[in-house]
């Protein structure tokens, strides 16, 4: 079955369990505050020879990951004007994104070379004892890419006593490195509170990197597209001063074809990522019945590209970054993959295609998207009403219950995408996108979704369903526009029994030898269902990391797992 996006009233909250659990729960947890940018406790590295450095860790929000910041650093004396100024612009290392993000901010420690005439001039006022400060101002929203992180607008700016002598395990961070295909790059090696003789403690996976006369360098493999990393190490048998305090550094590397890429997002909960808040964090099944979009107009409430917490709001607010920094929904993990930063996921969950086209309650930000001129569109849509009236409204689609999956099962549901007119709405969106924009868009299709509160469908029914569902997005696409309308089909999201003839069933964990489509992915509440209907065959998953399905909705939408193998088969910008 593709995943659900509405839910309402009916078959779920009719189960005793789980209106006992709804019953439970009190208010949604409040959003967590937003991180601000906040300069630490600059430190000056005086080597015996040479000039000086200084180490400036700023600590800022997530959402500027990956993003230029800008700093200005001065040095001053009391009294007088700034003896020197400079003025950096660098991209953000965060090191290497979790799944899903959980992290509200981290440190970057920025590096300003004196050079010789600053060096000297401070080695003359501290041997004098003189006194002389630091002067640092950072930026969390600077409008250089021309996109400022919506909600992200605070800064930060010290005047600090300059201090001589950096614990040895503070080193600078690197930046972010952007490089073409099958380019080569050399950087300089972080700079350390102590010396450092660094080695590759880990190599890249999708590039050679080497180290050569104090400078990194990297070079990308020719046929590779996304984010590739590394990491640095100390090397062993350093004196025992920097021995004792061993340090890394991760280098964080995207290799891209096209820089300056603007892609934004819209649709349904599958595009927001329903069942997220926006600090990555996932919604407990207790706060469903405060969480399922009810009557439009819907909020957007707890998905990861959205601030709201709850369903009773009637407007929608838009998470900082909208959910980019949470790396949850397939959207914004195909953005980070491929490092664009000027990314919108305006997507609604329960929202309907027709409420996207012209003449819609959600036409205006169609609108506005439209006028942004993105390179991008990436969109899920379809679902909405007919798969939630199949799950929760069984009588609207009782013939698809008596059908069997070879004799009148395709027909009845067929039918019920006609009486919604499924074909029509999607055609009127479509034509809408090509036509006003230049995009490439990716339309998203419905992966296969088992929810255990739904098992008066059979499985292989639920699957059909979403089947026919993504044949038909496929077809309309097809007529409007092949070239620019391009469907994504996600990997198959086993179910772990036999669902033949939707999915061929070709693997066995058994000892009697049934045989069933793979290793389930599927919800952990319905999996356990499957089990005890198919105790004999059931062949339980993943075979490696958490369900590709979320518990807190019944088993219906995608997990940040699930929604990596998505964004996966999206070709890269």
């Amino acid at each position: 079955m593709a995943a659900v996006v509405r839910l309402r009233e009916g078959a779920a909250l009719g189960v005793a369990f789980c209106l006992a659990l709804l019953a439970l729960a009190g208010s949604a947890p409040a959003a967590s505050a937003g991180a601000q940018v906040e300069v630490g406790k600059a430190r000056l590295t005086m080597p015996a020879r040479g000039p000086a450095t200084l180490l400036v860790p700023v600590r800022y929000p997530i959402q500027l990951s990956g993003r230029l910041l800008e700093l200005s650093v001065s040095l001053r004396q009391p009294g007088r004007g700034p003896l020197r100024t400079w003025v950096l612009h660098e991209r953000a290392n965060s090191g290497a994104l979790r799944l899903p993000e959980r992290r509200r901010a981290f440190t970057f420690v920025h590096r300003i070379g004196l050079g010789g005439k600053p060096t000297r001039l401070v080695r003359e006022r501290l041997r004098m004892n003189g006194r002389i400060a630091v002067r640092v101002g950072a930026r969390g929203a600077a409008r250089i890419e021309g996109n400022v992180v919506r909600g992200i607008d605070s800064g930060d700016r010290e005047t600090q006593p300059l201090r001589l002598g950096a614990s040895r395990r503070l080193c600078s961070t690197l930046p972010q490195i952007r490089i073409q295909p099958g380019k080569r790059v050399s950087i300089p090696l972080p700079v350390c509170g102590s010396e450092v003789r660094w080695r590759i403690d880990r190599q890249p996976e999708h590039g050679l990197a080497r180290i050569r006369d104090g400078r990194l360098i990297y070079r990308a493999a020719a046929r590779f597209r996304g984010r590739d990393s590394l990491r640095l190490a100390n090397r062993a048998g350093q004196s025992a001063t920097t021995s004792a305090a061993p340090v890394g550094s991760p280098v964080e590397v995207v290799v891209t074809q096209s820089s300056g890429v603007v892609v934004r997002a819209l649709g349904d909960s599958v595009t927001a990522g329903f069942g997220y808040y926006d600090d990555g964090s996932l919604m407990p099944f207790t706060g469903l019945l405060s969480c399922k979009p009810g009557e439009s107009p819907y909020d957007d409430a707890c998905s990861s590209n959205s601030a709201n917490r709850s369903n009773s709001g009637s407007a929608v607010e838009y998470a900082p970054g909208y959910g980019l920094a949470n790396n949850v929904s397939w959207a914004a993990q195909w953005a980070n993959a491929h490092g664009v930063t000027d990314y919108e996921n305006v997507a609604i969950s329960g929202s309907e295609p027709s409420e996207w086209a012209p003449g819609g309650a959600y036409y205006p930000t169609t609108k506005r998207i439209e006028s942004e001129d993105p390179d991008y569109l990436l969109l899920t849509a379809g679902a909405n009403p007919l798969l939630s009236d199949m799950l929760f409204g069984v009588d609207n689609m009782g013939c698809a219950l008596e059908a069997d999956i070879l004799g009148g099962f395709r027909e009845c549901i067929e039918a019920a995408f006609a009486s919604a007119r499924l074909r029509a709405n999607l055609q009127k969106l479509y034509a809408e996108l090509v036509a006003k924009t230049d995009a490439t868009i990716y339309l998203m299709q419905y992966p296969t979704s088992i929810p255990s509160v739904a098992l008066s469908y059979s499985a292989t029914q639920l699957a059909m369903t979403g089947k026919l569902l993504n044949r038909e997005i496929a077809s309309v696409a097809s007529e409007i526009n092949r070239t620019r309308l391009q469907p994504v089909a996600p990997p198959h999201f086993n179910v772990g029994i036999d669902i033949a003839p939707v999915f061929p069933s070709r693997y066995s964990c058994s000892r009697f030898g049934y045989r069933v489509d793979g290793q389930s992915v599927q919800s952990e509440p319905a999996q356990d269902e499957l089990e005890i209907d198919h105790p004999l065959s059931f062949c339980s998953g993943p075979a490696e990391g958490p369900p590709w399905v979320i518990s807190g909705d019944t088993g219906i939408h995608p997990s940040a797992a699930g929604y990596a193998q998505m964004a996966a088969q999206v070709p890269a910008p």
